[in-house]
């Protein structure tokens, strides 16, 4: 399994990160990388929350919560999509610092065997692309209140 880890710190409060980060379904608003995201379940929280998340190249996950501590982080399986996974989760936490938030974003995965893709480069895609994009993406949002658009070449 690979393991890879992210964090920045957030000029705002827990609190207010977590408003943001534990709504689902709204994902799409602050995360250029999600096209377009919406609630699967009746649950807006908690461990029966899921959502779906669809890329603009028209790729899909399904991701189901399966921690969630409230106020300080969740973890949701990732258990369908067009992702190379065979098994895949992300983690959000978030902890008080100073005056604002120290926010880490933890993406552990196993690749699909029958899919022709080089480990290394998807290990580096996510580790320096992906994970910092959508933490400096959340970042902007919390702290400016604006979406980041996606970047040139992304």
């Amino acid at each position: 399994m690979t393991i890879i880890t992210s964090e920045i710190q957030i000029d705002a409060p827990r609190e207010k990160v977590w408003k943001v980060v534990a709504d689902l379904g709204s994902v799409s608003v602050w995360n250029p990388v999600i096209a377009k995201s919406h609630y699967t379940s009746e649950a807006k929280e908690g461990l029966e929350a899921s959502r779906r998340c669809d890329f603009p190249d028209g790729g899909y996950v399904e991701e189901r919560a399966t921690e969630w501590k409230t106020g300080e982080g969740f973890t949701l399986d990732i258990y369908e999509g067009t992702v190379p996974f065979a098994s895949a989760r992300g983690s959000f936490s978030i902890a008080d610092s100073g005056n604002g938030s120290f926010v880490t974003l933890t993406l552990e995965y196993d690749l699909k065997a029958d899919v022709p893709v080089d480990p290394i480069e998807v290990e580096r895609q996510n580790r320096e692309d992906l994970l910092p994009l959508v933490l400096a993406s959340l970042k902007h949002y919390v702290e400016t209140g604006d979406p980041m658009p996606m970047p040139e070449g992304a």
